[in-house]
């Protein structure tokens, strides 16, 4: 009787690692942001590429994350921006300034770092498909923003 409990339990155990393993490799679901009408639409759009991008989705959370150098009087701290990175799709977020100086980068006078993240686990799924290199170049990492 006692060995059936624990092959029960063994089994038991390897379908909830099964599940659970099948959950992080499905491809996430994104927030959906299509940036029509979250950015003023009377004003002039710019777009800012990434001065520093960060990928190391394998030491958790917030491991993924691009550097922005941002204009404080054209984008003030706080202002609405849209966050596009070819292949992981399009984040509207606010801005999130992390100062002058941040991860080696010094911002120019007048200007600001802001720090904007992607999901890990988005991270996760583009190294399986073999986009790890394109999701590290700078130059697909654009912050949108009105003026």
């Amino acid at each position: 009787m006692r060995k059936r409990k624990l092959i029960f339990l063994g089994l038991l155990l390897m379908a909830v690692g099964l599940v659970s393993i099948a959950h992080l490799f499905k491809p996430p679901l994104e927030d959906g942001c299509t940036g029509v009408g979250y950015l003023s639409s009377n004003r002039a759009i710019t777009n800012v590429h990434a001065v520093k991008v960060v990928v190391e989705p394998l030491l958790g959370r917030h491991q993924v994350y691009g550097i922005f150098q941002l204009d404080r009087e054209k984008c003030p701290p706080g202002q609405p921006v849209i966050l596009t990175v070819v292949g992981a799709g399009k984040y509207c977020e606010a801005t999130n300034p992390v100062g002058q100086q941040f991860e080696g980068i010094e911002a120019a006078p007048g200007y600001y770092l802001s720090q904007h993240y992607i999901r890990t686990r988005t991270a996760v799924w583009l190294s399986i498909q073999g986009m790890l290199e394109q999701l590290k170049q700078p130059q697909n990492w654009t912050l949108t923003y009105a003026q």
